[in-house]
């Protein structure tokens, strides 16, 4: 199988991928950006798509999810990943020495309370961690540091000056993982993802919450999103702790979209593990 993922080799959608794949073989793709990925995986180039959706530290990733609304996916794998921040540079430097760090703008943000003790760094966005870890191997300025994965930093043969630099030592991310919609599944599920847009008035949201209330479907998560084209109107990401199969959840979607709701059912998959955190401590 093969499957899709933003970035290079070394990023942290790679060790999704790897835990996805659970010692099957697989061949893995890196694309520039999240949109060529999943045009990929309309265009039948790979089998499945890694996405971050949701970072316990950042929050929601909207740049992916919002390009999940309309389409013809589903999202069968929930896989969630440990994100342990190092500061890597291509030799060891003091860090009086480094003028600029580079990184994902979602991994900055995570490390923004380390990074602020140090006013002399410029801070820097690039297009994915293990990318920042590459570019800083080939550019001749020593003075230069990325932030990434530990695991991108001996891959790329580069010098840890600092782990866990993370705000939050429990930092993790969740990824889903998606494929094109080919019919239904009988295997176990226990969580689905959809998105849902009502008309936009008085008490819609509240009907809403209370269509699954009364199918006993319990939501775990809830986001608003802006309707392109529709200024100050919504729409909603939400997780149901519920298989698209079982009789709640199925009748309580018949009831919204019989309102003239639109519904897109992102998938129904198996709750994702969240990793141990016995022994961490912070930094």
């Amino acid at each position: 199988m093969i499957i899709g993922y933003q970035g290079v080799e070394g990023s942290y959608s790679t060790v999704a991928c790897k835990n996805f794949a659970d010692g099957k073989n697989y061949e893995s793709r890196g694309y520039l950006t999240f949109k060529l990925l999943v045009e990929a995986l309309q265009n039948g180039e790979v089998d499945y798509i890694a996405l971050p959706v949701e970072n316990s530290t950042s929050g929601p990733i909207t740049r992916t999810i919002d390009l999940m609304k309309y389409l013809e996916v589903e999202a069968i794998s929930e896989i969630y990943v440990k994100i342990d921040h190092a500061l890597i540079t291509k030799n060891p430097v003091e860090m009086s020495e480094i003028t600029k760090v580079y990184s994902h703008p979602e991994a900055l943000e995570q490390c923004y309370t380390y990074l602020s003790q140090y006013p002399n760094i410029e801070v820097l966005e690039f297009q994915d961690t293990a990318g920042a870890v590459q570019m800083v191997k080939e550019s001749p300025d020593e003075t230069l540091a990325s932030i990434a994965g530990s695991h991108a930093a001996k891959l790329y043969d580069m010098s840890v000056i600092r782990e866990n630099i993370s705000d939050n030592p429990l930092n993790t991310t969740r990824f889903l993982f998606f494929k094109n919609r080919n019919g239904t599944s009988s295997e176990f599920k226990n969580k689905t993802s959809l998105y849902i847009e009502t008309d936009h008035s008085t008490g819609s949201l509240n009907e809403l919450l209370s269509i699954f209330k009364e199918n006993d479907v319990n939501l775990v998560y809830l986001m608003s999103r802006p309707i392109q084209n529709k200024p100050f109107s919504y729409g909603f990401f939400i997780d149901v702790e519920s298989g698209i199969q079982e009789s709640g959840l199925a009748g309580a979607l018949d009831t919204i979209t019989s309102r003239g709701a639109y519904v897109n059912v992102l998938g129904s998959f198996e709750r994702g593990r969240i990793p141990s955190y016995d022994g961490i401590v912070e930094n």
